[in-house]
């Protein structure tokens, strides 16, 4: 039987002319060689939570359903996402739309630093068994100082989500409304504060990060 399948990219940020930054365009390109085996892709992202990243006037998937357009994606294969503001929140809305289209087979692309946080928080929304995910990195696009820095914050978030989102948060695999709670009440990206306890619980990890970005216990 025929299984229709979904490609989503994961945005990484616009430069100032509203356009998709290297890192984000290395993620296209990389769906875009990819991207006749799908039926669907969704331009996954809206406007990021960070304050250090630039003002922008468009959402990440908006630029860069703009950039498949260009490279001659049609329109009608195109979804865009664009409430979620963090990886987590990727998940879930892409989630929504997923279910919506009676999908199952997935395939994310997003950049190589970034894939093992992606791993782990797509299959805490998309649990195994139900779904068929399948990973694609591309290349990173950053300066070595710039990498080695995201490197270590992956970690730092990666640990948190592995010791606290199911125990502390309760947050269950698969589980939609334990997901939507934990971001509209815990989750600084999508709830607009960081609660006192996951600033504690964050300050430990740091805690436990030695000179060289590793984790020690």
């Amino acid at each position: 039987m025929f299984s229709m399948k979904c490609l989503i990219i994961l945005g990484g940020g616009l430069d100032e002319q509203q356009e998709l930054n290297k890192q984000s365009r290395l993620r296209y390109d990389k769906g875009l060689k990819i991207q006749d085996r799908f039926d669907y892709i969704i331009c996954a992202s809206g406007f990021t939570y960070r304050k250090n990243h630039l003002p922008s006037a468009i959402s990440e998937a908006e630029a860069g359903k703009r950039y498949l357009l260009q490279q001659g994606v049609p329109a009608e294969k195109i979804i865009f996402e664009a409430l979620s503001k963090d990886t987590l929140s990727n998940a879930f809305y892409c989630r929504k739309i997923i279910d919506q289209l009676g999908l199952k087979k997935i395939t994310v692309v997003t950049s190589a630093f970034h894939m093992k946080r992606s791993m782990f928080l797509f299959e805490v929304v998309f649990p195994r068994g139900t779904y068929k995910l399948r990973y694609v990195k591309s290349r990173n696009g950053l300066d070595a100082v710039s990498l080695w820095n995201r490197r270590i914050h992956e970690r730092m978030v990666l640990d948190f989500f592995k010791r606290h989102l199911f125990t502390t948060y309760g947050v269950v695999e698969g589980d939609l409304k334990s997901i939507e709670r934990y971001l509209q009440h815990h989750h600084l990206a999508t709830s607009g504060k960081i609660d006192v306890y996951q600033q504690k619980l964050t300050e430990e990890i740091q805690k436990r990060m030695d000179k060289k970005g590793k984790l020690f216990y």
